[in-house]
């Protein structure tokens, strides 16, 4: 009789969390957009009038207050209308005219900064997130995880999670497929380009690769708070890169199996990457197309690249990567494998690209994905989004 009495009460429960999800989701999401408009975007005066792109610190270059706010207006034009090319030429001569502004002032090219490394234990939780993730300064955790097993390859994850769903693109129809691990790991990329796996959906995948060590370092309210979604990212191929492209909320990233190089360029630099006005506000990708170094294959058309202040470094197996929102990022595998878990937090932070978040909030996608991820997180049943290809994490459109 208790047991049966369990189960109504679990069974009313889900109930109501089914009945009240949807609709407490889309009144979380028009509070958050009203303190948006008016705290931060302060009704997008200070978003457009504002030179500066990103967070205070980070120094900013002489790109010419009308060149940026012709930039902005331009963008904004071309995101609300859903056509990139919208001003095309004007926007060209724009850039034109900062490029010419970078040279006769003598600005540096390709200049290489140092992150902060640290070793494992030597930094704690609470330094961590004062320093680094409320200021939105990035970092590198060296042997987070000491030892990185030798069984965190593709070939074990799949004997030991084999119907785990995997988000894929397929070769023939050039559409994202949900697969499961084990074809992936079948498949070597023969007919399918593995993108991600959402890690919530499997509890034991979760703690498999012990995630809940890092929630002590974004803490919410003085306690530790869980990633918002976790993904184990699924690059295959020596060589394989990902052109540059940057997404919102802080993100912690884990490198699993294989080594990658990274390249981060703060958000303050934006308009030297060529944003491209596509998709629905969650991320932005450079316009350009790559070439194998996950440069612009036409560096003369896109000069501007050569300008921007970048960090570079190498991860490997059992290595953290902080870095905050909006900030631009690459990755090229250094082995055949590339394996890497990414997290993406909501711990409170230092406002990184309030013009990228304004575009968001602007956007359908976002409204749609806000309403979503909340309101499957009121379910409890998170991991139905590893069935909607339309959350894709994956670090870049490979295709």
């Amino acid at each position: 009789m208790e047991n049966a009495g369990e189960t109504q009460k679990r069974t009313a429960l889900a109930s109501v969390r089914n009945l009240v999800a949807t609709p407490m989701a889309g009144a979380v999401t028009i509070l958050y957009v009203i303190w948006q408009l008016v705290v931060e975007q302060q009704l997008f005066l200070r978003t457009f009038l504002v030179e500066r792109m990103g967070k205070r610190g980070v120094p900013v270059l002489p790109l010419g207050y009308w060149n940026v706010l012709a930039l902005k207006t331009i963008m904004l034009c071309q995101h609300l209308s859903n056509n990139p090319d919208l001003l095309r030429d004007v926007r060209r001569r724009t850039e034109q005219r900062v490029l010419r502004r970078l040279q006769s002032r003598g600005v540096s090219r390709r200049q290489v900064l140092a992150i902060s490394e640290y070793k494992s234990g030597e930094i704690e939780p609470h330094r961590f997130y004062h320093e680094h993730v409320k200021r939105s300064v990035p970092c590198v955790l060296r042997g987070f995880v000491e030892n990185a097993p030798a069984d965190w390859t593709l070939a074990r994850l799949a004997g030991r999670f084999p119907e785990t769903v995997v988000q894929a693109l397929d070769k023939g129809t050039k559409k994202m497929v949900n697969t499961t691990l084990r074809q992936i790991a079948e498949d070597r990329r023969s007919n399918l380009i593995p993108q991600q796996l959402l890690l919530d959906q499997n509890p034991g995948f979760y703690e498999y690769f012990n995630i809940p060590r890092s929630h002590q370092y974004f803490p919410v309210m003085g306690r530790p708070s869980k990633p918002v979604l976790s993904f184990l990212i699924l690059g295959l191929g020596a060589g394989l890169n990902a052109n540059y492209h940057c997404e919102e909320g802080p993100n912690w990233y884990l490198a699993v199996s294989g080594s990658k190089r990274w390249t981060l360029i703060e958000s303050e630099y934006s308009w030297l990457l060529y944003p491209a006005a596509r998709g629905n506000g969650m991320r932005r990708f450079a316009k350009f197309s790559a070439d194998e170094h996950g440069e612009p294959s036409d560096r003369d058309a896109y000069a501007l690249m050569e300008y921007a202040p970048r960090y570079e470094f190498d991860l490997h197996p059992g290595d953290v990567l902080f870095f905050p929102a909006w900030m631009w990022h690459k990755t090229i595998n250094l082995h055949e494998e590339g394996l890497g878990i990414t997290c993406r937090y909501t711990a409170p932070t230092q406002i990184s690209n309030r013009y990228f978040r304004g575009l968001q909030l602007l956007s359908a996608g976002f409204w749609k994905s806000c309403v979503e991820v909340i309101g499957c997180s009121i379910r409890g049943n998170i991991s139905d989004l590893a069935a909607d290809t339309e959350h894709n994490e994956q670090e870049t459109a490979l295709y």
